[in-house]
C-alpha cells in the first residue's frame, strides 16, 4: 500500500471535492495506527535480537553503587534472581572511568547449543564436550555443563572474547560440581575443574590465582591428586560435591581487550562422577572514558555599588 503525505488538508480537500473535516480525520487515523505499528515493530524485532544473542555491554545495567539494574529487559537480569551478586563496594574512582557490565546466563539458546563465540574443545578424552543442559540449572531454563568420565579427560569451556577491558575486574558466577574426590582425605581431589584467563586472546591460558587474582567467596577446596594421570595434577581446584550451587566472586587486577576465562575440567584414569554446571556469569569493572574537564566554580555576583550622594 502507497502512503500519500497529507501537507495540507484544505488543498486535498480541493482535489477530491467537497471532503469534510471527519472524512479527513478518516484518512488521517490510518496511517498514524500503521505507523505506530510499525514502528513498534522494528523495536521488538531490534529486542528480539538483543536477546538471543544473550550477551549483554552496557555501563547503564550497573547502578552507580555497582548494583544490578532490574530495568534492563534486554540484559536477562531480574534482580534477586542471581543471589551470587553482591553490590560493589565502591564505584570507579576518578572521572576517567565508569562501571560496566556483561552477563551471560545461556539462557537464550537451544540446547546443547552454546552462545555466540563461547567455545568448547576436548584437549584429551572422549565427547561429550561442554553444551548447554536444561537440566539442573540454577537460574532456568539452561546452564552450561560437563560429564566427569572415568577415563582421562581434559574438558574446556571458554567464554566470549571479552568487548569490553578495564581495571578493578570483579568475575562472580554459580557452579554446581559432584566430581570423584578422595572419601579418605578431605584436601584431596582426582578429577576437578579449575578457572583460567587468557590475555592474548585465547591463545595461552593461566591459572587465575597465577595472574594475581583472587578467591573473595567460594575458591579452590582441594588440591588433584599427583598419582592417577590427571591433566591439572597437582593443582589447587574445585573437587568433590559442591551439595547444589554455590556463589564464586574473583577479583582480578585487570581485563584487556579480547581477554578470556576457561572452566577447564579434568578426570584421571581411576573413577568417575556426575559432571560440573555453571550457570550465571557476570563481570563487572571500571572501562576508560574520555575525561571531562572539571566543572569550573561560578564567580562570584560582586555587590551593587551604592549611588554617591
Amino acid at each position: 500500500m502507497r502512503y500519500v503525505r497529507i501537507d495540507n488538508p484544505l488543498r486535498l480537500g480541493k482535489r477530491v471535492g467537497h471532503t469534510s473535516a471527519a472524512t479527513i480525520e478518516t484518512l488521517r487515523r490510518p496511517f498514524t495506527l500503521r505507523r505506530l505499528r510499525n514502528v513498534l515493530c522494528s523495536v521488538l524485532l531490534i529486542a528480539a535480537g538483543i536477546i538471543a544473542s544473550g550477551l549483554v555491554v552496557s555501563s547503564h545495567a550497573i547502578a552507580q553503587d555497582g548494583s544490578a539494574s532490574g530495568e534492563d529487559d534486554a540484559s536477562g537480569w531480574v534482580t534477586g534472581a542471581f543471589p551470587c551478586f553482591t553490590p560493589r563496594p565502591t564505584p570507579c574512582p576518578g572521572r576517567c572511568s565508569q562501571l560496566a557490565g556483561i552477563a551471560q546466563n545461556f539462557d537464550n539458546v537451544v540446547p546443547p547449543a552454546l552462545p555466540p563465540d563461547w567455545l568448547a574443545t576436548n584437549a584429551l578424552g572422549p565427547p561429550p564436550l561442554w553444551v548447554t543442559s536444561n537440566s539442573g540449572a540454577e537460574t532456568p531454563p539452561n546452564a552450561a555443563f560437563v560429564d566427569d568420565p572415568g577415563v582421562v579427560s581434559d574438558k574446556r569451556l571458554d567464554s566470549l572474547h571479552f568487548p569490553i577491558s578495564g581495571t578493578g575486574v570483579q568475575l562472580l558466577f554459580e557452579h554446581n560440581f559432584n566430581l570423584e574426590a578422595s572419601d579418605v582425605d578431605p584436601n584431596v581431589g582426582f578429577d576437578g575443574g579449575v578457572l583460567e584467563i587468557s590475555f592474548d586472546g585465547g591463545n595461552t591460558f593461566q591459572d587465575i590465582l597465577a595472574v594475581g587474582g583472587s578467591f573473595s567467596l567460594g575458591g579452590y577446596n582441594r588440591t588433584i591428586s599427583t598419582d592417577r594421570g590427571s591433566p591439572i595434577a597437582g593443582r589447587q581446584a574445585w573437587s568433590g560435591n559442591s551439595g547444589g550451587f554455590i556463589c564464586t566472586i574473583v577479583t582480578l587486577p585487570f581485563l584487556p581487550p579480547g581477554g578470556r576465562f576457561r572452566w577447564r575440567m579434568a578426570s584421571d584414569n581411576s573413577g568417575s562422577g556426575e559432571g560440573w554446571r555453571v550457570d550465571t556469569v557476570v563481570i563487572t569493572l571500571c572501562e576508560p572514558v574520555p575525561c571531562q574537564p572539571p566543572t569550573p566554580p561560578p564567580r562570584p555576583t560582586p555587590a551593587p555599588r551604592p549611588n554617591p550622594p
